[in-house]
């Protein structure tokens, strides 16, 4: 199976990097026995998301007691988690939806893109995607749903789990999740490995 990852059509930077990461998370089911089209989205996704800023923000103030070795290894088991954990659930729930683009204003730090995801029944969410240029890329930073931050309901769950039983013991929960989680591409459980 041949895959690139898909092409956002869009009216500015910003929003083509929400299409793309959309598109690229609504591909996702079709990679299914495909690793290396798999790893193309993948990539595409995680190249679209601010994830070190994410992985910053979720540790807080744990983050700047943490050599850069360390930063580097956190990052990696937290982009894991995302990649077999929140991708494929947002891929399912994207596949019954229709995404609909309705703009973007500009803030101080980026542009916010307008989104609304109607269901089939009719109904519509608003989604506002943070996006913000990071060197030579547009990145998402936030998404907010109903006013909620995305990224500080995710940044909580971990502050608490770090106040519950330390940076170490929350690691191996991240990594313990990641070993279990069904891969894909076999229907098998996987190793941490990538």
């Amino acid at each position: 199976m041949m895959m690139t990852a898909p092409t956002a059509r869009a009216g500015s930077p910003a929003e083509a990097a929400v299409r793309g990461a959309i598109d690229s998370m609504k591909a996702l089911p079709a990679t299914d026995g495909h690793p290396g089209a798999r790893r193309i989205l993948l990539d595409a996704i995680d190249n679209s998301l601010a994830l070190d800023l994410l992985a910053k923000q979720a540790l807080g103030p744990q983050w700047d007691k943490l050599s850069i070795a360390e930063r580097r290894h956190f990052e990696a088991v937290f982009t894991e988690s995302l990649e077999k954990l929140a991708y494929p659930r947002a891929a399912d729930a994207l596949s019954v939806v229709k995404v609909n683009y309705l703009g973007t204003d500009q803030q101080a730090l980026g542009e916010v893109v307008r989104t609304a995801i109607a269901n089939e029944g009719g109904g519509q969410m608003p989604i506002d995607f943070a996006v913000a240029k990071r060197g030579a890329r547009w990145q998402i930073t936030d998404a907010m749903m109903d006013g909620m931050s995305l990224s500080k309901v995710v940044s909580t769950r971990i502050q608490q789990s770090l106040q519950d039983q330390g940076y170490q013991k929350l690691v191996e929960e991240l990594q313990n999740q990641n070993a279990m989680a069904i891969a894909p591409d076999s229907g098998k459980q996987t190793s941490s490995d990538h």
